[in-house]
Parts: C-alpha cells; sequence; structure tokens
C-alpha cells in the first residue's frame, strides 16, 4: 500500500471525529526513516550508490550501512548531500530534520556557507573550499 501525500492526510484529518482520533496511529503519519528517504532522493536525482560514496568520500562499506540504515548519517553528510544534489533550502531542511539533525541556523557561520552555497546552487568542492576558509 502506498503512503498518502500530505494534502491527503491533511484533508482525512479535517474530515476526523473525535472518535476518530486513533486513526492518527496509523502507518499513514509515521515519519519516514532517514535512510529511506536518503535512498529515494538518490535513486530519484539518478545517483548510483558508487557515485554518492564517491562524492561524499564515503568507503564503501560505510555508506551502504547509512543506507540500509545500520548507521546514522552525520549532519555534514546530510549538508553536504543536499549541495550535491542541489536541493533547495526547504528541501535541505526538510533533509537534516527527517535524519533527527538541527537545521541549518544562519547565525552560525558554517551554516551561513552552506545556506550561501544552497541559495547560489554552487558545487560541493565550492562549498567546502569556503568552509575551508572560515
Amino acid at each position: 500500500m502506498q503512503m498518502k501525500t500530505t494534502g491527503e492526510l491533511l484533508q482525512k484529518i479535517k474530515k476526523m471525529k473525535k472518535n476518530e482520533i486513533g486513526l492518527l496511529a496509523g502507518k499513514d503519519f509515521s515519519s519516514p526513516q532517514i535512510h529511506i528517504y536518503l535512498t529515494d532522493l538518490l535513486n530519484g536525482y539518478g545517483i548510483s550508490n558508487k557515485d554518492f560514496f564517491d562524492k561524499m568520500e564515503l568507503e564503501r562499506s560505510y555508506g551502504y550501512q547509512i543506507l540500509n540504515g545500520r548507521r546514522r548519517s552525520s549532519r555534514e553528510l546530510l549538508i553536504k548531500t543536499a549541495i550535491y544534489l542541489h536541493l533547495d533550502l526547504d528541501e535541505t531542511q526538510r533533509l537534516l530534520k527527517i535524519g533527527n539533525r538541527e537545521i541549518l541556523y544562519p547565525r552560525v557561520r558554517a551554516d551561513a556557507v552552506a545556506i550561501f552555497v544552497i541559495e547560489n546552487e554552487l558545487s560541493l568542492s565550492e562549498y567546502q573550499e569556503l568552509i575551508d576558509n572560515i
């Protein structure tokens, strides 16, 4: 069974009666798991696991542990992934939230650099160069 879209869930909640509140415990209301979300993102952008591991400079076995959910993605890995995939700022914040990591905060210098890179659609290498120089 396919998960309902957010819009469909919103309509379901709006029509719900007080005695139906138990329906919120259903599968449709669970948060996506980061390894599944990350795998879906990579597939959606047509990026192979090997290319992802190479670009993120991940050892193959460690990369597979992340994509299989046995290891948690670091915040920095998620930020670099967002930059590599050219996600917009909202998509990046969503990726960080799903990964249970702090969202980008403009008052933090490194986060400000990440926001700048994302907003200006700079490359991963340009991001790394800017981070190295702050």
